[in-house]
């Protein structure tokens, strides 16, 4: 059995399915997959993931399918308490002093919630290190937004965590068929020379050169020295197709889950690519890296949603399926 490098504490992502009858007699003929939306995503405006934790409190609004209506979650945000209770902070009475501070620090808190969630989704090469460390782990398989922690006790692994830190907290996770970004976005240095770290997934890297350096007496560390962040290749036309298979796999999922659950990982992504790995974690169990690694590695969004659409449409049918038809 291969040593383990670090102990994965925990890499949130499973919900509990919710039996619920679905509206629609036949959801393949009864959805509109229609591409008339004005989709603004690419390189414009705001994304919906960067809400993170905070998406949750979006109970009021649809969920989001063009930029402007993520900005228009955003403007709400600005009115929502930690009790979802509507508070205008332009209109709240000045003698109120406490509720009034108490909603304008909650304000700033998204706000900077989003803009680091928007630095560990959606960072910009050139703002990356040019060398970052790898921490090889072929246990786990971690998507983007998804947060793992981890607890660093071999000396090599420690420095790459004070290496991290002493910049922005970045490294790449080496796994099996894959390599992931991520951030450390809370640290603690333990007692015993161990560092623990709370980490953000982000985008997939693909590894071009690789160097190893020394960082101690016996201790070798790789990092990477050239890399590319990696996507998928699709043209406009399949876009489309795209956006629609979307829309159909958020019906399905209306038809399963409450809203309160969909966006318990989060306000689903506009861009299908993000939005493809954003479902996976509806149908993939932390217990099964190998899964998650191949996914990883898979460079067609056609075929993660594909894959989506078809667990919960085979949900659905066992969900909708009347027991006496069994017996």
């Amino acid at each position: 059995m291969p040593k383990r490098n670090a102990a994965t504490v925990t890499a949130l992502g499973q919900s509990s399915a919710y039996s619920r009858t679905c509206p629609h007699t036949n959801i393949k003929n009864s959805l509109a997959c229609s591409t008339d939306h004005s989709y603004e995503y690419q390189g414009k405006g705001i994304i919906a993931e960067v809400f993170g934790k905070y998406g949750k409190q979006a109970k009021e609004y649809p969920l989001p399918h063009t930029a402007s209506e993520v900005r228009a979650i955003l403007r709400g945000g600005f009115r929502m308490g930690k009790t979802s209770r509507a508070i205008d902070v332009a209109n709240i009475d000045t003698t109120d002093r406490q509720s009034k501070h108490d909603a304008i620090k909650e304000a700033f808190e998204i706000l900077r919630h989003s803009n680091e969630m928007s630095s560990i989704l959606l960072p910009q090469k050139d703002d990356l290190p040019s060398a970052l460390p790898i921490f090889e782990y072929t246990d786990a398989g971690v998507l983007m937004e998804e947060e793992i922690q981890f607890n660093f006790f071999e000396p090599r692994y420690r420095f790459l965590a004070q290496e991290a830190l002493s910049r922005d907290g970045t490294f790449i996770l080496g796994q099996k068929h894959s390599s992931s970004l991520v951030k450390i976005v809370e640290h603690m240095f333990l007692p015993n020379g161990n560092i623990a770290v709370r980490c953000i997934g982000g985008p997939r890297i693909k590894v071009l050169r690789r160097e190893k350096v020394n960082v101690g007496e016996d201790n070798v560390l790789a990092q990477a020295t050239k890399f590319d962040i990696e996507s998928d290749d699709f043209d406009e036309e399949s876009q489309q197709n795209l956006f629609a298979m979307r829309l159909r796999f958020l019906e399905l999922m209306k038809c399963v889950y409450p809203k309160t659950n969909i966006t318990s990982m989060g306000l689903p992504p506009i861009d299908p690519e993000r939005f493809s790995f954003w479902a996976l974690r509806f149908t993939l169990s932390q217990s099964d890296p190998a899964s998650r690694q191949r996914w990883l590695a898979c460079l067609s969004t056609n075929m993660r949603l594909q894959h989506v659409i078809e667990f919960f449409e085979s949900f659905q049918e066992v969900l909708n399926s009347d027991p006496k038809d069994e017996s």
